[in-house]
C-alpha cells in the first residue's frame, strides 16, 4: 500500500563515484565530485517536508522531501544526486549536462522492508 503504482513517480539518480580535492602548490582549492550516469527509478515522493517526516529522521536532519522505495529494490546512498523537479536531458552516451536538484541526506529502512530516503533541495549552477 505504501508504494502503490498510482502514487509512484519517475526520477533520475546518480551515485557518487569519487570526490577529489584539487591542489595548487601547497593549497587545497576546490572539491570536485564525479557521479555515475543518471539512472531512471520510481518511488513515492512526498510533496514537502512535514511533521511526520521530521520525526522519521529526527529533528536535526535537514531535508525537504522523502522518497519511499519498495522492499528489495536497490536503495539510494547518502551523497547520491537526484533529478526530481527537473528531469535530465540524456545524451547518446547516457550522460547529462542538466544540473541535479536534490541530494540524498539520509537513508532508513523500515521494519517491513520499505526504504525511506531523505532528500534535500540544492541549487547547482
Amino acid at each position: 500500500m505504501r508504494t502503490m503504482l498510482r502514487n509512484r513517480q519517475s526520477f533520475y539518480y546518480a551515485s557518487l563515484v569519487s570526490a577529489d580535492m584539487g591542489t595548487s602548490g601547497d593549497m587545497y582549492t576546490e572539491l570536485t565530485y564525479e557521479y555515475d550516469n543518471p539512472t531512471k527509478k520510481e518511488g513515492v515522493i512526498t510533496a514537502a517536508n512535514g511533521e511526520a517526516e521530521t520525526q522519521l529522521f529526527g529533528a536535526d536532519e535537514r531535508y525537504d522531501k522523502v522518497v519511499t522505495l519498495n522492499p528489495g529494490e536497490d536503495y539510494l546512498e547518502v551523497g547520491s544526486v537526484l533529478w526530481v523537479d527537473t528531469l535530465p536531458e540524456i545524451k547518446p552516451d547516457e550522460s547529462t549536462d542538466t544540473p541535479y536538484d536534490y541530494v540524498v541526506t539520509k537513508v532508513g529502512k523500515s521494519l517491513t522492508g520499505f526504504v525511506v530516503v531523505a532528500i534535500r533541495k540544492v541549487d547547482v549552477s
